[in-house]
């Protein structure tokens, strides 16, 4: 029998996983370098394997997000496109939520990847203002093509049981941009700034569904006067107060919106 560990050797890795009482079992054929066999590495490599699983048929699901929203269809859809059983879906607990996490976290790789370009080996740096306003632009348009079905995958995110990830991806986002937007704050300020944008672009975010204007233009002249709202760009020091409103504005914008699509009754 060949070892298991082997370069190019065949390997089975079955997934099982419960959806209305069947065992899904997914196998995929996998290649391996040679490695000390133990136990340990053979958990770690079919975590691995299922974790590469998971993108994968997440990756392929998108395209569907057009046809079947943010569901578990459209991950079945995508399943199936990578040639797994359709009931693959059920290796996501969470549905849709999972297929939306995915794709704000590519979206905010991509993004992270576009700043480090700007800044880095670079002779000149640009401008605070400038490049903040333009990350969060650049950040926004990247929803653009799922614009239709973006107030479902807004709707998902303020769910009780999704807001921690939600605020993390957020918060992650706001202090990338910062980081290459050269911010070395250690004070409080490091808070404010970080909060202070978020609400920008939440507000952003939910005034872009709306916006009926070619290459919705409109849109990045309400960016641009929030962010004026902020003082200078790069070094935000208006007082808390003032900076919470700009936050709670978007913030409940959104609470508003999300109560909506979720058809709960709102006071």
């Amino acid at each position: 029998m060949a070892c298991a560990n082997c370069s190019k050797t065949l390997s089975s890795i079955f997934f099982k996983r419960i959806l209305n009482g069947q065992n899904i079992r997914l196998t995929q054929i996998v290649s391996r370098n040679c490695s000390t066999s133990d136990q340990s590495n053979s958990e770690t490599s079919t975590d691995d394997t299922e974790y590469e699983t998971k993108e994968r048929i997440l990756r392929a699901s998108l395209p569907f997000v057009y046809q079947h929203g943010w569901t578990n269809k459209a991950i079945t859809s995508g399943a199936e496109k990578e040639g797994l059983p359709g009931v693959a879906h059920g290796m996501f607990p969470r549905g849709g939520a999972e297929l939306v996490f995915f794709f704000y976290g590519e979206c905010n790789q991509q993004l992270v990847k576009q700043m480090k370009k700007q800044t880095e080996n670079v002779e000149e740096k640009p401008k605070t203002g400038e490049f903040i306003k333009n990350s969060v632009e650049s950040r926004l348009r990247m929803i653009i093509p799922y614009m239709e079905k973006w107030p479902q995958a807004m709707a998902i995110q303020t769910m009780p049981q999704n807001a921690v990830e939600s605020w993390t991806n957020l918060g992650r986002l706001m202090d990338d941009i910062w980081f290459y937007a050269g911010d070395q704050s250690v004070d409080f300020n490091w808070y404010t700034k970080r909060a202070s944008l978020a609400g920008v672009y939440k507000s952003t975010e939910v005034y872009m569904l709306q916006d009926k204007s070619e290459n919705f233009d409109n849109t990045w002249q309400f960016l641009e006067r929030r962010l004026q709202d902020l003082t200078t760009i790069g070094k935000v020091t208006r007082n808390v107060q003032q900076s919470g409103t700009v936050a709670t504005e978007g913030l409940y914008g959104l609470g508003i919106m999300a109560k909506n699509m979720c058809r709960m009754n709102s006071r």
